[in-house]
């Protein structure tokens, strides 16, 4: 009987925020090291033959959407090439990896040469693990619907793991015929990205989606206790929706895993500021009732705008000093595709993160502008340039060198543009 433990989405270098000094960590970093070391120890007890990453196990970005610098990465990195050095060791066994869409393929890379042949990076190929064939796809993921090709995918193989949106719930991503046709080529299907466990997912008997390891700051639809309705004051709760999964010989399980954290949902649907506040009070007094409040770890979603939330959200749950609030977000909506008259509409008169920004701007577009509206993003738009306080015609110029390289225009073009922004 061979038994393949598939972890996914543990998200270890997402809070990997800086740090001044050269050892520590920062206290929610702490947190995810320490729930993904412990849950290392629960896959160990159930001794697989093989461990599988479907995805977003490390980060290149954090939350704040920052880089992930390379000092404070290496202080995750190290304890995490450790927690696979001992497991692989004490089970003789391997770990095989795809790229997920927040993964780096150079931390992929290096953390295969640093822990030799333990550690295996497999890019969009097939490889046999304990006699069992498995295709491993990078994601292709983009935000709002997209497609990819299936000329290069294999058919026969007895497994994929994959690292894709798909549509279920709402989510928007590849289409049920897509997905249905990358089925057909697998026995089984295993899907990273989606953070929670479902079987039989897309009404497909063979795909399954695979569950977060351990909670991070990608939450999604992740929690232990929600507060849906702020006026009942009467929380949902569920058992923990954290682990992995055990493949025996085909079957699947779902592992749990019990954080030392509990995860707690507010959603606040109030159109207005007084309501909103009202509501918010009210859940915390309830929240800092409870025995266990220390173990809380609580994410806000607000139907308002960024500035209330700023202003007016933060500073009344930082009242609450025992109730630890992980961050407070915009309640998450489907952007439709935008373009013209109507983008200048939607934008007129509000205000937005960078993070916010991204997403209507890039589900408006598509083709070259997107990947021109991408590399502006990653090139301009950032916080580091944002706060250096550039000048205006400065920004231009370098707006200049970038739109002349995406659309390879002549070099008369970039300097007639120049003069006429400097006269």
């Amino acid at each position: 009987m061979v038994r393949l433990a598939v972890l996914s989405d543990a998200h270890l270098l997402m809070q990997a925020d800086w740090v001044e000094s050269e050892e520590q960590l920062t206290r929610e970093g702490n947190e995810v090291l320490q729930n993904f070391q412990q849950s290392i120890l629960l896959v160990e007890k159930d001794k697989p033959d093989a461990i599988i990453l479907a995805g977003d196990m490390f980060d290149y970005r954090t939350k704040s959407g920052q880089r992930v610098a390379h000092r404070e990465g290496e202080k995750y990195m190290a304890k995490i090439r450790t927690a696979f050095d001992q497991i692989t060791d004490n089970l003789r066994c391997k770990a095989y990896s795809l790229k997920g869409n927040h993964d780096s393929e150079a931390v992929l890379k290096s953390t295969e040469k640093a822990l030799k042949d333990k550690f295996v990076f497999v890019k969009n190929t097939q490889i046999d693990i304990c006699g069992v064939n498995t295709f491993f796809l990078n994601s292709n993921y983009q935000q709002g619907f997209y497609e990819i090709s299936l000329d290069n995918i294999p058919t026969g193989a007895d497994q994929a793991i994959i690292h894709e949106s798909v549509p279920v719930w709402t989510v928007q991503g590849l289409s049920q015929e897509t997905i249905k046709n990358l089925g057909s080529r697998f026995k089984l299907m295993i899907n990273g990205h989606m953070h929670a466990f479902v079987e039989k997912a897309c009404n497909l008997p063979n795909f399954y989606l695979a569950p977060a390891l351990i909670p991070s700051r990608e939450i999604k639809g992740n929690w232990m206790v929600s507060y849906e309705d702020p006026r009942l004051l009467e929380p949902n709760t569920r058992s923990t929706p954290f682990g992995y999964l055990l493949i025996e010989d085909g079957s699947i399980n779902f592992r749990s895993y019990e954080p030392s954290q509990i995860v707690v949902r507010v959603r606040l649907s109030a159109d207005k500021t007084e309501a909103l506040l009202a509501d918010l009070k009210a859940v915390y007094d309830s929240l800092a009732s409870r025995p266990d409040k220390d173990r809380l770890r609580v994410w806000v979603e607000a139907q308002t705008d960024p500035i209330t939330v700023e202003r007016l959200l933060w500073p009344e749950v930082r009242r609450y000093k025992e109730i630890w609030t992980i961050d407070i977000e915009r309640m998450p909506t489907q952007l439709p595709p935008i373009a013209g008259k109507e983008a200048a509409q939607m934008f007129a008169g509000k205000a937005f993160n960078l993070a916010e920004l991204r997403e209507p701007v890039f589900n408006s577009l598509s083709g070259k502008e997107k990947e021109l509206a991408l590399k502006i993003f990653d090139n301009i738009f950032t916080k580091d340039v944002l706060s250096s306080r550039p000048n205006e015609i400065d920004l231009f110029k370098r707006f200049l060198e970038i739109v002349s390289k995406q659309y390879q225009t002549r070099n008369t073009f970039t300097q007639r543009a120049w003069e006429l922004a400097k006269g």
